[in-house]
């Protein structure tokens, strides 16, 4: 398709959620499968802002005459997701990392922050609005097409989460409600597809750059905005997968050349993706009319030097080129970079072998996970930490990790499991493989490695095994 020839022009809005607590409550940002604990019933209708406009979206959503119901679990529920508790001030952890990623786009930071109450009655806040705060404006990256400009970084609220819905209610669960959740605006200088998913991905490397972000599907999403020759803005919500973006934009284009043609004129709207990749309409574009001051909360004032002590996160595109210097090829490299355990990788700094010390935090750990269904363990840390300690100490051998970290998920004392895979001394690895060499001469280099491994249950170093081998064999 000429996508310059129907005079394409793209914008991007991307929501990303934030790990920590949520934005103005104690709770934890994470969802859950459990049973509720309770559910509440409420009904919403839109109001008119202290000038007496009504906002067109929340009327809209109001006409509807909707009952909404919400599934309260305990553990991550207060009466703030409840609007019956005023906030709390916001997470400082959040707004730095909001003022990062600012300073990263090249934004200018705004020095008093003003909370907004952003009306939403569609049910998915049970307040009837959303808080929300402009941090950084007037930003920029680059790409291959020239300088993209970002209008805005926002730090707001998550709504909550949609379960189900019949003709007369919509059911919500209120774990989502109130995730710290940054939403980057882009300028429509995006005239093609390709464009778009590259300003999608570099933003989304800046943002995974922090290491402060939620991970896994729905903690990222994309609305993109479009427009053509003669026609008005119309606002694509729901993108998950960056993938789609062109497939999804070709169908728009067509169906606002439709519209042209068919010389329906359509007024700025928001529309729904489908799972076919086309869209369906889900309501007038909202306006200016929606937003008034959060009165609960103060101003953020926000001095130079708080701003200054921000510290800017090693990008990972950087992080990729610093791994790749280390010796580490370029599929870990990658794997490493935009995992979260970059970090621990630096920390732990494992010179003599960095490839098996990356492959180990996002491969072996992984692997361990999966083999014992457990994919949501977390290895703490500090396990990690000492066994490369261990490691490097040589009271422990390269090929006993895995056998360590499956005990541990099963409950085992760390330093109980140690004990059993102390490395065996030269002299004794010689005699076994020696022992293995003259009852077994008829086998390969291989089978025979992996007969000495067998026998010797993670106390051997494979690397070690082998040197000895190949000078029996000589």
């Amino acid at each position: 398709m000429d996508y310059s020839s129907v005079g394409l022009k793209c914008g991007l809005e991307i929501h990303q959620q934030l790990s920590g607590r949520k934005l103005f409550s104690n709770k934890v940002s994470k969802l859950t499968k459990e049973s509720p604990d309770s559910l509440i019933k409420r009904n919403l209708r839109s109001s008119s802002n202290e000038r007496g406009i009504s906002d067109s979206a929340a009327l809209y959503e109001t006409k509807k005459n909707l009952d909404y119901y919400y599934e309260i679990h305990n553990n991550n529920t207060s009466l703030i997701e409840l609007d019956e508790e005023p906030p709390k001030l916001i997470s400082e952890s959040a707004l730095s990392t909001a003022i990062a990623v600012s300073k990263l786009l090249n934004c200018t930071i705004i020095p008093n922050i003003q909370i907004m109450r952003k009306t939403v009655v569609d049910g998915s806040n049970t307040s009837g609005f959303q808080r929300t705060g402009v941090v950084g404006v007037n930003g920029y990256i680059k790409t291959s097409k020239g300088n993209v400009s970002i209008n805005s970084v926002i730090i707001e609220e998550d709504s909550a989460r949609r379960i189900s819905e019949t003709k007369d209610s919509v059911t919500y669960r209120l774990d989502r409600l109130g995730i710290p959740l940054i939403e980057i605006t882009t300028g429509p200088d995006m005239k093609s597809p390709d464009h778009v998913m590259e300003v999608a991905k570099k933003i989304g490397m800046i943002l995974r750059s922090t290491n402060s972000i939620l991970r896994g599907i729905g903690t990222i999403r994309q609305d993109v905005n479009i427009s053509i020759n003669k026609s008005s803005r119309v606002e694509l919500k729901g993108v998950q997968d960056i993938n789609s973006i062109h497939s999804i934009i070709d169908y728009e284009i067509k169906r606002q050349k439709t519209e042209l043609e068919m010389n329906r004129k359509e007024v700025s709207h928001v529309r729904n993706i489908k799972p076919d990749l086309t869209s369906k309409y889900l309501r007038p574009m909202p306006g200016s009319a929606r937003m008034y001051p959060e009165t609960d909360l103060p101003i953020i004032k926000l001095s130079k030097k708080f701003i200054d002590s921000i510290e800017l996160p090693e990008l990972i595109e950087k992080k990729i080129n610093r791994y790749r210097s280390l010796g580490l090829n370029k599929e870990i490299s990658n794997k490493l970079a935009n995992s979260n355990k970059s970090f621990l990788f630096d920390i732990i700094n494992f010179e003599e072998d960095p490839t098996f010390l990356a492959r180990t935090l996002v491969d072996t750990t992984k692997e361990v996970r999966r083999k014992l269904k457990i994919e949501n363990f977390k290895f703490p840390d500090r396990l990690l930490i000492e066994l490369f300690e261990l490691l490097s100490e040589n009271k422990i051998t390269k090929n006993s990790i895995s056998e360590i970290l499956e005990r541990f998920c099963r409950g085992e004392i760390i330093s109980e499991i140690c004990q059993d895979y102390k490395p065996i001394s030269d002299s004794e690895l010689k005699k076994i493989i020696s022992n293995i060499y003259n009852s077994k001469k008829d086998l390969n280099f291989g089978a025979i490695m992996g007969l000495v491994m067998k026998e010797t249950s993670g106390k051997a170093d494979g690397a070690k095994v082998a040197i000895f081998l190949k000078e029996i064999l000589k």
